[in-house]
């Protein structure tokens, strides 16, 4: 790729962007003091957290779908203090907080020549020579760190790099090439080589892989990385007052041609190591305890439906309890009926003891399924969904991919509203939907 480009801008003129002025510094401390064990982002102020970062253990890590033309699937369960002062609703999410590989940080440490010092613990400040305007540390990069730990961390690795950081690393790089190569993928003209080579990779790592002789500095990349984000997942399980353990559940999937760090991470563990959590502000998504009277149906595919497992724990414990509820209607979505369905046993208890009503099923790559996709289980009870949505104690869930399953299930929820009887225009439609999901009637989980 690089030779190709290289190639394509044979003596051509480039447009660069200014050189930004570095502003960190880092010097070996001498306070030796020992760093803190937990995570380093603990104390952070973490994305849409509604407690603070609590330190679990892993009670159960399970493995419950594999095989062939099926993603991995794993259970995993934490216990965690009792005492912490929050209570989680169905339909809410925890953020796990994530570490980059070993082989990432590795790489990294060996690129930059510091392997050796790879534990040195240093404190990160600001160049008093800089002239970079308001100039100071990034909020997630402690004021004391080792050089391991802060990449491992702290700093996002795979994140798109800038052209701005592109255009850092070249008086880093002693090769001409591999110069040329940033200065081409960093300009005005290069834009679609960046697009190509850098918006389609993976992260700095794969671009200092393209370039051998660029070793940046620690202190380039606090400029310019961002922030190691937590991982959002949907909470698989009922709040139970009192109990113990203290649990949260919930379900990941591992894409092993292309891995999250974040499950990579979480499916190598095993019963007892500890995980760094936070619970998440409650969404529009969430299922109270004054939701157990509406009518609801559950749509979703994949692990898209383990929050409905929260919500049907919680019908049962009610249901335990003598109360009344509405129905509950379940449209799920997997490949493979033998091999892909999520849960399954829990889906049949829900439905013999009555905390779920009815159950539709869609396998998309069963040759011999009646229905392939959720789109057309819903169209086949469409009479049950114009209830829901004309029903004012009625309430319709959709938990999935914004991109692409949201969308089609709205398409789907107006064919079926302008097909009913006394249908009005699809545009009036398009609006109730509009309403319907400002008001909170329409619930949508949205991945991004």
């Amino acid at each position: 790729m690089s030779t190709e480009v290289l190639l394509e801008f044979e003596g051509k003129k480039l447009t660069l962007p200014a050189l930004p002025s570095s502003y960190i510094v880092l010097e070996e401390n001498t306070d030796h003091a020992p760093l803190p064990v937990a995570h380093l982002q603990a104390n952070v102020t973490q994305p849409f957290g509604a407690s603070n970062v609590l330190e679990a253990c892993v009670s159960n890590l399970t493995t419950i779908v594999e095989g062939e033309d099926v993603k991995t699937v794993h259970d995993l369960t934490l216990s965690y203090p009792p005492d912490t002062g929050h209570r989680h609703w169905p339909g809410d999410t925890i953020g796990i907080l994530s570490y980059n590989t070993d082989a990432d940080v590795e790489f990294l440490l060996a690129r930059l020549n510091l392997l050796s010092k790879g534990d040195v613990v240093w404190k990160v400040g600001i160049d008093k020579k800089t002239t970079k305007k308001a100039a100071k540390v990034p909020a997630f990069v402690p004021a004391v760190v080792s050089y391991r730990r802060l990449i491992k961390e702290c700093l996002d690795l795979h994140a798109v790099p800038k052209k701005l950081l592109i255009r850092s690393l070249t008086p880093f790089t002693t090769d001409d090439n591999d110069r040329r190569f940033l200065e081409i993928l960093c300009s005005k003209e290069g834009n679609a080589a960046y697009e190509q080579t850098v918006q389609k990779g993976k992260g700095i790592i794969s671009l200092l892989q393209l370039v051998p002789s660029c070793r940046p500095t620690v202190a380039l990349l606090i400029e310019h990385l961002p922030r190691l984000m937590p991982r959002p997942y949907s909470i698989a399980n009922a709040y139970r007052e009192g109990a113990t353990p203290t649990t949260v559940r919930f379900i990941f999937s591992h894409h092993a041609e292309n891995p999250g760090i974040t499950t990579s991470h979480l499916r190598a563990l095993g019963k007892g190591a500890t995980v760094h959590f936070y619970f998440r502000q409650s969404s529009a998504f969430v299922y109270e305890q004054r939701d157990l009277k509406r009518n609801i149906i559950m749509v979703g595919t994949g692990t898209g439906m383990s929050p409905y497992l929260s919500f049907l724990q919680l019908r049962a414990d009610a249901l335990a309890q003598g109360e009344t509820l509405g129905r509950a209607e379940l449209i799920v979505g997997f490949r493979y009926r033998d091999r892909g369905y999520l849960c399954k046993a829990e889906v049949e208890e829900y439905l013999e003891t009555g905390a779920l009503d009815a159950c539709y099923e869609a396998f998309s790559r069963d040759p011999n399924a009646r229905h392939k996709y959720v789109q057309s289980q819903m169209k086949e009870n469409g009479t049950k969904i114009v209830e829901n949505i004309h029903n004012p104690h009625a309430t319709l869930y959709v938990c999935g991919d914004s991109k692409v399953l949201l969308p089609q299930i709205t398409e789907t929820v107006i064919d079926i509203l302008a097909e009913a009887p006394g249908a009005e225009d699809r545009d009036a439609i398009k609006t109730l939907i509009g309403r319907l999901k400002k008001e909170g009637k329409y619930r949508e989980d949205v991945w991004l």
